[in-house]
């Protein structure tokens, strides 16, 4: 049976060394108007951006607003819960890509952003806009 190797816990205020370093502008209102601003560009779909006590959800279509939220928790979970077995450290960035549609998904201490667009949409720019 093979040992596991116990790996010391990262603090969730530090960097890990091999993943992007960015910083997320931490108010909401620079936040909002940034995804206002992005979710103009063609493909993009829209955001959710979730504080913890609050949400901001402007999606194109209202009527997939909710399989949308669904979407963005389900795929937060997901790759938090596989950083926390693997004891990778904090989230920094996720895409999860489908048929379609993909997502971008980034973390900070205060905020919790999901940017939906469609599969073609470069996601990268948006990952910059929006660690600038």
């Amino acid at each position: 049976m093979p040992v596991k190797k116990k790996i010391p816990q990262i603090e969730a205020t530090e960097q890990v060394e091999w993943a992007p370093r960015h910083e997320v502008k931490e108010h909401a209102a620079d936040m909002r108007t940034t995804l206002d601003r992005m979710k103009t560009r063609e493909g993009v779909i829209g955001y959710i951006l979730r504080a913890s006590t609050s949400a901001t959800v402007d999606i194109k279509d209202p009527s997939k607003i909710i399989e949308y939220a669904v979407l963005s928790t389900s795929a937060l979970e997901s790759a938090e819960s596989v950083l926390e077995a693997f004891e990778m450290g904090k989230m920094g960035s996720v895409v999860v890509e489908g048929k379609d549609l993909k997502v971008l998904l980034l973390t900070t201490d205060e905020h919790r952003i999901s940017v939906f667009m469609e599969k073609n949409v470069d996601h990268n720019a948006i990952y910059k806009e929006l660690t600038h």
